[in-house]
């Protein structure tokens, strides 16, 4: 059996990830991967960056990522409102300028995606999407258009971050049962909860995963194999207000503070 943590969309918030690097040493799990955004919005990306690098977590780019290491001028995010494009240019001219060449480069280098196949299941690790690394696969998406895109990408476990919502989702696929898995925020909530969070990810025999997962979380076999797939939610508790004070002395819109102090 295999555990696996996985955690998403940091966002230069370095006291939420240290929450749940801890949290995820404290529930023993050894086996981590990031599905990307270290960077934008949140106060301290090289600290988020240089804490990386040191624990060698494999990462996954993000589109924030993406944008800033490759100097595009944006981070590819979708802004609803004129207000929200402002903070959103203000939030990139920040992290692009706090970060020097060695950093910029780490992130333009951070591969895509990546792959595994364990006792017969394709697993796919991404950030947006199996074809978009800025594409939202919201939790309301339809199932059809996940199995498509799950049978295009040759996966039967499909996980990903971008939308800062935590979700597990089994549907029925042309090879069986396809898993997607949203590893939620660490450090950009925006669900209500403002604790930082990452994802377990269980995969092997059902008694074994069954027994992992405490019977928490709904177990099911993935494609056409009898291996089987359990997720857990993790929720962390951290300094939100230290995080959002620290935003405002950065100059970082007080309306990033606000979003982080909800959740939203």
């Amino acid at each position: 059996m295999r555990r696996i943590a996985l955690f998403s969309d940091v966002h230069g918030n370095l006291p939420a990830l240290d929450a749940v690097l801890a949290d995820i040493r404290s529930a023993r799990v050894r086996e981590l991967y990031c599905l990307g955004d270290l960077v934008g919005y949140g106060p301290d990306p090289v600290g988020v960056i240089d804490r990386m690098l040191a624990l060698g977590i494999p990462t996954v780019q993000g589109n924030y990522d993406e944008g800033v290491g490759n100097r595009r001028g944006d981070c590819g995010c979708f802004y609803p409102t004129e207000a929200a494009k402002r903070d959103g240019a203000a939030s990139y001219a920040f992290t692009s300028r706090s970060l020097d060449e060695e950093h910029v480069s780490w992130l333009s280098a951070l591969p895509p995606a990546m792959r595994f196949e364990y006792r017969g299941v394709r697993v796919l690790f991404a950030h947006g999407s199996p074809r978009k690394n800025n594409e939202y696969l919201l939790p309301d998406r339809a199932d059809e258009q996940l199995a498509r895109l799950a049978e295009a990408a040759a996966a039967d476990v499909v996980c990903v971050g971008h939308v800062h919502v935590p979700y597990h989702r089994a549907l029925a696929g042309v090879r069986g049962t396809v898993h997607y898995v949203s590893a939620g925020s660490v450090g950009k909530s925006k669900d209500g909860d403002t604790r930082a969070c990452w994802v377990e990810l269980t995969i092997g025999p059902y008694d074994e995963v069954h027994e992992a997962t405490f019977g928490d979380a709904a177990v099911t076999t993935a494609g056409d194999t009898d291996t089987c797939v359990g997720v857990t939610i993790h929720r962390v508790e951290y300094d939100v207000e230290s995080v959002a004070r620290a935003m405002t002395r950065a100059g970082l819109p007080a309306t990033l503070a606000a979003a982080l102090r909800s959740a939203s």
